[in-house]
């Protein structure tokens, strides 16, 4: 059986009163390497200080693992102390003691794991606390950590990588079009490839942005109608297509929805996709725009080689299948989506192919 954790507490507190009443319930209330009332945590020691300068200067020489701050110093008052604390140590879980009850809410926004109002503590109470702000403060940790590792992911992908498959690009750009004789049959997979493996660099960091937080996508008015007819140009400039589209109004009718400032992007990958995997030299695309008083979608119908279940599965459900399946333009599609409140959909198409539909409530 593993043993409890042992916990350092730096308990900053002015009152020698209240810092009595705190000391009982950590050490005397339960003989050491027991169960704690609160769940398996074990008091190594507790350091003091009743002012936050001495405070900080005790977590500069000891290794601290909570500390438990009153608000209310001969140096520092109010929610303010929280700050300056968690600038210094940002990774310390910090517990609030506070005599008020309307302080707790504003100060965890300021940074502290939780609050204990002063006359309502107990021994049962004040373990849990502990307990749960060390492990609040463990996860915080971790996530901060994965996002600094996407950042850097992201920053490898918009330079180095980038740039090197921009060049493979150029390269055989080059060769397809010079007049010594080139062997074809290697310099197209080679542009295809490249081109891809660019596409993918470009929708990978553009999903690290979304998740980091680095672009917000937040629902903003936007006319599907101005979308919809730019990506339309847009693939029949880039790629060997038959297009029909349908609308149940004019092309130049507004249809203002809910989206976002990269709803573009959204729409090129489902074009691109459905331009891509086409089953023969050119790739067939039927279009239905249509709009309601409350939604609009836009339906994208190809003849291609379709997409199996499972990666169906994977990509509107995020709980089902293997999410390594969804492939990262139509993965990046549901994640704008969800933030926006838009709806997914992907079906089969008939006789072969896939038809993807895109839902947005419409907005004034």
């Amino acid at each position: 059986m593993n043993s409890p954790p042992a916990v350092t507490v730096l308990l900053i507190e002015d009152d020698p009163d209240d810092a009595r009443i705190v000391e009982r319930l950590l050490l005397e209330y339960a003989p050491a390497g027991t169960e704690r009332p609160g769940g398996k945590v074990e008091i190594e020691s507790i350091e003091y200080a009743d002012r936050l300068h001495d405070g900080l200067a005790t977590i500069s020489g000891t290794s601290i693992d909570l500390v438990l701050l009153d608000l209310e110093l001969p140096d520092s008052s109010g929610v303010d102390t929280i700050e300056a604390m968690t600038q210094r140590v940002p990774s310390i879980p910090i517990v609030v003691l506070t005599g008020r009850t309307d302080v707790g809410v504003e100060a965890i926004q300021r940074g502290a794991q939780d609050y204990l109002v002063k006359g309502r503590l107990t021994a049962e109470l004040l373990f849990k606390t502990i307990r749960y702000a060390i492990e609040r403060s463990e996860i915080s940790r971790e996530l901060r950590d994965r996002k600094h590792r996407l950042v850097l992911t992201n920053e490898i992908l918009r330079s180095n990588l980038r740039n090197d498959l921009s060049i493979v690009v150029g390269l055989a750009d080059q060769l397809r079009n010079s007049d010594d004789p080139v062997d074809q049959d290697i310099v197209e997979p080679l542009l295809k490839a490249s081109r891809h493996a660019l596409e993918l660099s470009d929708t990978t960091a553009e999903l690290v942005d979304i998740i980091t937080g680095d672009v917000t996508v937040e629902p903003t008015p936007t006319d599907l109608s101005t979308i919809v007819e730019a990506e339309l140009d847009r693939i029949r400039h880039e790629n060997d297509v038959e297009l029909s589209i349908k609308w149940n109004d004019t092309p130049s009718t507004p249809i203002p929805v809910a989206g976002t400032p990269i709803l573009g992007s959204v729409f090129e990958h489902v074009f691109s996709n459905a331009a891509t995997h086409r089953n023969g030299d050119i790739a067939r695309i039927a279009v239905t725009v249509e709009a309601t008083d409350d939604t609009a979608s836009v339906s994208i119908a190809d003849d291609g080689v379709g997409i199996p279940d499972e990666r169906k599965e994977a990509i509107l459900d995020p709980e089902v299948g293997n999410q390594a399946s969804a492939g990262a333009g139509l993965y990046f599609v549901r994640t704008v989506l969800e933030r926006i409140g838009g709806d997914l959909d992907i079906t089969d198409n008939d006789p072969r192919g896939t038809v993807v539909t895109i839902t947005l409530d419409r907005i004034e």
